[in-house]
């Protein structure tokens, strides 16, 4: 950024800080206009409109790689990468870059059809904010308000639903049982838990509850595993 300068607007002298200062980012934010922030929180648009205007520098390149493309096996999951190269005014040459990964589970429900677009606006806000050194500030597409909870029921009839995902996780920290193991030992394929079926996880559950009511725990299940989902 060189040395601070100086803007004239109106009859004011606006200090403009460096990109280091703790002012940096209430200045850069000040940029905005009033719809380009939801509840306080800027736009990918609005970043995108005034970086060039904040760090003085013009960018000569924008792409985005979609990195993992939605499918049954990951959730519809999409993670997209988006890079922003640009050139400064010293004519140092500057690229940087940011990841987002969406599913239903963090995306609002309107949009949850759209994951890779989602993503891709996601992972653009991620790098313009760290080409912006913003400090604390989330872009507003990065937020989700209304996550539908029952999507997992809604969309996968036949198969486990969150009630028996809830109770695997119950009961496996009550018992101090590794899930997987114990869906291993049952002959259940546990690379994707939500593929699990209905049955099969009515049937995890009753083992559970078994081995809560014998007390008799196989010792190749024990050891409880937070990271099991």
């Amino acid at each position: 950024m060189g040395r601070p300068k100086k803007n004239v607007e109106a009859d004011d002298n606006i200090t403009i800080p460096n990109i280091n200062d703790l002012e940096w980012t209430d200045y850069v934010l000040g940029l905005l206009s009033d719809d380009e922030k939801i509840a306080g929180n800027p736009t990918t648009d609005g970043l995108r409109r005034i970086l060039e205007i904040a760090l003085d520098c013009t960018v000569i390149e924008a792409t985005s790689s979609v990195v993992q493309s939605p499918s049954m096996e990951n959730e519809r999951r999409a993670t997209v990468v988006h890079s922003i190269k640009y050139v400064l005014n010293n004519n140092v040459v500057k690229t940087v870059s940011g990841a987002a990964d969406v599913y239903w589970g963090n995306c609002d429900k309107i949009y949850r059809n759209h994951p890779v677009a989602v993503a891709e606006t996601r992972a653009e806000g991620r790098a313009l904010r760290r080409a912006l050194k913003l400090r604390k500030v989330v872009a507003a597409e990065e937020l989700a308000k209304d996550i539908d909870t029952h999507h997992l029921e809604e969309n996968n009839i036949g198969k486990i639903n969150s009630t028996q995902i809830n109770f695997f996780d119950v009961f496996g920290k009550r018992l101090n049982i590794n899930i997987i193991k114990l869906l291993d030992k049952l002959a259940i394929d546990s690379k994707n838990i939500y593929n699990i079926s209905y049955d099969d996880a009515v049937k995890t559950i009753t083992t559970l509850s078994s081995y809560q009511q014998s007390n008799d725990i196989p010792q190749d299940v024990i050891g409880y595993d937070p990271g099991w989902k």
